[in-house]
């Protein structure tokens, strides 16, 4: 990741204390920081240990460690107030961004 429009201090400082802040999951779907998990198709993803998940991708199961994003929620990297930051499953994170990108979108739409 490129972090040349972040802070000086966000990898070791800022980050950890928002992760800290929110008990290491996802704000949104629950998912722990740093914990392997497997995804079955059409259910809820399941904990399992690392050795678990390797052995879950050797059948073909969907598989992986999860590593939070602490993200902001305005979109912009140079707000850092904690009450604009929030940790995120990678997934969430992703859901968030394509909300915020498409209504941007429709914006610029509008405005044209």
């Amino acid at each position: 990741m490129n972090y040349d429009n972040y802070p000086d201090n966000w990898t070791d400082t800022i980050r950890p204390e928002i992760l800290k802040r929110d008990k290491y999951k996802c704000q949104h779907c629950g998912l722990k920081h740093r914990q392997s998990y497997i995804f079955p198709k059409n259910s809820k993803p399941i904990a399992v240990t690392d050795a678990e998940a390797r052995e879950e991708k050797r059948y073909g199961e969907k598989a992986w460690k999860v590593f939070l994003n602490v993200c902001h929620i305005d979109q912009n990297t140079q707000n850092n107030d904690f009450q604009n930051l929030v940790s995120l499953c990678p997934k969430c994170h992703l859901h968030m961004d394509k909300a915020y990108n498409q209504i941007k979108k429709i914006a610029k739409i509008k405005k044209n």
